[in-house]
Order: C-alpha cells, then sequence, then structure tokens
C-alpha cells in the first residue's frame, strides 16, 4: 500500500471559485510549463480534438465523451469538470489532463474524469513530453494542478503502465498495483487466431450451439444504425444488465444520469472516437446479448455488455457474439479487440494481452491522507482478496446470497 503525500502550506488553500484560472508558470526539466486550468469543457473543443488525435488515449478521453459526461452525470450532481492543459514556452500543447472534482468527509478529491465508468483512465500527452517528463516534473505539475482545482487529495484509479507504445508519466509517481488487470485481444488473421486460442473440440461446440439457435428462428448479428434501433439495442442492455446485477446482489450503476450519458455516446455520428456502437445477435427480433463499444485508435474497446435471460442462455449466444465481434475487427484491420479490465472466463479464452495497471492516491495537504490513506487501504483489500481464488468466490457467494433479489 502506497499514498505520496505532496504537502501544501495551508496559506495556499484556494476555494472553488478559483478553480478556472489564468495560467502558471512550472519549472520542469523541458523548460517552463504553462498551466491553465478550466471548468469550460467547450471552450477546449478544438486543441482536445487535435490532441485526441497524436495522444494515446481511450475514448473516455476524447472530447465528446468528456462533453457528454459533463452535461448528463456531473451537472445533475451540481459538479463541473476540472479540465488542466500544459503548453510549453512557445505555445505548443505537452498535454490535457481530464479532472472532476469529488467531495469526500468535506474535502475536496481530483479523479479522472468518468473514472468510475472507464476501463482505461490517463492523461492526454503529446508523445514528446509522454517520453521527455520526469517524476519531478510530474510532481511539480500535479501539485500545482491540484492547488488551483483547490484539492486535499487525487485518486486515480485504473491508469495503465504505458499505453500504444508511449509511457504514462504518472506511473513516475508512487503507486500501488490495480485490483484489476486489463484483457485484449491482439488482432490479425482470424482463423490463425482461433485455431491457437481455441481447440477443435471448443470450436465444434461453438459452431454446434451457433446451428440450434439458428434451428429456432432467424439468427441474425449486426450493429445498430437507426436512431430508433439505437435505442432500442440500449434500452435492451440497460433491462438485461439490470437483471444481472440484481442476481448477482450488486448495485445497478446505470442510474438516470449515467444511461443518459451513454445514449448521447450512441446517437453521435460517423466516424467519431466517442460514438458508442452498439453490438447485438437477435433471434426472431429478439435481443439475446449485447457487446457495445468505441473505436478509437485502430482499437474496439467493448464498454457494454448483456445477456438475455431464458433457455437461449444455454447455446451461449454472448460467446457466438464475440467470436463474430472478433472476426469482424479483423477483417476491419484493426490492431486490438479490447475487453476492457477484470478477469473473465470469455477473457481467458480469447485475450493474449495483458495490460498492468496501477491507482495513485496522492495527498496534496496534510489533511488529505484522511482521504488518500483509506482509499490506499481499500484498493489493496480488493486486489488481495481478488488475487485469491477462494477468497473472491467466498466474497461473491455471500455477496449474492445477502444482496441477490429478482430483477
Amino acid at each position: 500500500m502506497s499514498s505520496t503525500a505532496l504537502f501544501r502550506p495551508e496559506t495556499e488553500i484556494v476555494s472553488a471559485k478559483h478553480a478556472q484560472t489564468g495560467p502558471s508558470s512550472v519549472s520542469t526539466s523541458l523548460g517552463t510549463i504553462f498551466l491553465r486550468v478550466t471548468r469550460d469543457v467547450e471552450s477546449l473543443k478544438d486543441l482536445w480534438e487535435a490532441m485526441q488525435k497524436v495522444a494515446p488515449c481511450t475514448a473516455d478521453q476524447t472530447y465528446d465523451s468528456a462533453r457528454a459526461w459533463t452535461e448528463h452525470v456531473l451537472k445533475p450532481d451540481g459538479r463541473d469538470a476540472v479540465v488542466v492543459v500544459g503548453t510549453g514556452a512557445d505555445g505548443a500543447p505537452l498535454f490535457l489532463w481530464p479532472f472532476e472534482i469529488e467531495t469526500r468527509l468535506g474535502l475536496r478529491i481530483l479523479k479522472w474524469l468518468g473514472q468510475d465508468h472507464a476501463n482505461y483512465n490517463m492523461g492526454l500527452f503529446a508523445p514528446e513530453a509522454a517520453r521527455a517528463l520526469d517524476r519531478q516534473d510530474i510532481s511539480r505539475l500535479l501539485r500545482e494542478a491540484g492547488r488551483q482545482a483547490g484539492a486535499a487529495a487525487a485518486s486515480f484509479a485504473a491508469q495503465p503502465v504505458s499505453w500504444d507504445g508511449l509511457p504514462n508519466p504518472l506511473a513516475l509517481l508512487s503507486h500501488q498495483r490495480a485490483p484489476n488487470s486489463g484483457y485484449a485481444v491482439a488482432l490479425g488473421d482470424f482463423d490463425d487466431l482461433y485455431k491457437g486460442r481455441f481447440s477443435k473440440r471448443s470450436r465444434y461446440t461453438l459452431q454446434r450451439k451457433e446451428r440450434r439457435l439458428a434451428e429456432m428462428g432467424r439468427l441474425e448479428y449486426g450493429w445498430a444504425e437507426t436512431r430508433e434501433e439505437k435505442l432500442a439495442v440500449l434500452e435492451a442492455f440497460l433491462v438485461q444488465k439490470a437483471k444481472q446485477f440484481a442476481a448477482m446482489g450488486v448495485t445497478d450503476v446505470f442510474d438516470a444520469d449515467t444511461s443518459a450519458f451513454y445514449r448521447a455516446l450512441a446517437l453521435l455520428d460517423g466516424d467519431n472516437p466517442s460514438r458508442l456502437r452498439l453490438g447485438y445477435v437477435k433471434l426472431d427480433g429478439a435481443i439475446l446479448a449485447t457487446f457495445s463499444g468505441f473505436i478509437c485508435h485502430d482499437r474496439l474497446s467493448v464498454a457494454l455488455s448483456s445477456l438475455a435471460e431464458g433457455e437461449t442462455q444455454r447455446q451461449s449466444p454472448g460467446a457466438l457474439l464475440l467470436r463474430h465481434q472478433i472476426r469482424e475487427a479483423c477483417e476491419a484491420g484493426l490492431a486490438y479487440y479490447d475487453l476492457g479490465v477484470g478477469q473473465a472466463r470469455h477473457k481467458d479464452d480469447w485475450c493474449n494481452t495483458v495490460y498492468a495497471l496501477f491507482d495513485s492516491f496522492i495527498a496534496f495537504k496534510p489533511q488529505g491522507l484522511l482521504l488518500s490513506l483509506p482509499l490506499a487501504g481499500a484498493a489493496c483489500l480488493k486486489r488481495s482478496i481478488k488475487a485469491n481464488h477462494y477468497l473472491w468466490s467466498f466474497a461473491q457467494a455471500v455477496r449474492k446470497r445477502l444482496f441477490s433479489r429478482a430483477g
């Protein structure tokens, strides 16, 4: 367990009204970097969209995703995004950090924007900055960002050590291993991939199940195209997921505000990397399973998945849909089909790439330790339980027994 303290004197405590400021300067190994902190996401549209084209990132760090999260999740809760932009002396952007503020124990804590619903969390770094910034640079820059945001501490979850071949500079700070890892399929020739991951018997079993489903009615794989179809598939996901959560004894995280966020992303047009692509398998028009996600930097990242109740579960429609989508991703020339964080059987079956993730719990002020230390301890305990097969199975069984309910 670790918690980094980046203390500042009490005289530097700032109120929320100072979270939108003019540039401040920080001396680094790259020279002076100017920081601007703003809550106005829309004012950054052009800069943000230019950064997301060159910086390693996922759809969760793109402009339209940030705008939708701010509008549909933060503002109804009385909160705003806090975005930090760092530029060099020549005015060239070096990084963009999308944050939000949450209040706990009366203290403000800095988090990645939308991090509770993102698989991977990171800032947008220009490649040259990602390679050149050192530990002291990141510490100074983050400390100044926290000061301007009026935050007592930071809680940054599920961060990759590197992404698309570039290092994550925040990994230079003290951190601890995250409870979960990320899982992806490095794509190529589908037949080689499929035969390499599944035995002949497993492939035959899945083929037999697909044939049985086809004998029951019209079997259809696809992606929602029209507005009506997008809304229908998303609604089917929400209903199916609510029932799955209820059976597991898990709180449904898709409340009205979060559902509105995903709805906004689903209704985006074209090749927008923030657009939620809704995939399904249907039998006579009824949705049996869904796998939905985003395409950003040649990576299809799954964000939502669900499975309908009923006898059709015996024929593994989710596994069939997953196989179909991975085949499509291979044929489209994508580099990865990313199944996100957390271990699961279907990920073990398919994934040939595992991402080590880390969490950062940082105190900017002495009282920030009241937040960072308990959060770091809870994450460490969660990781220990998940790493032990018997403890994790026991925890799941207890949760289901105590909290499962009718969907």
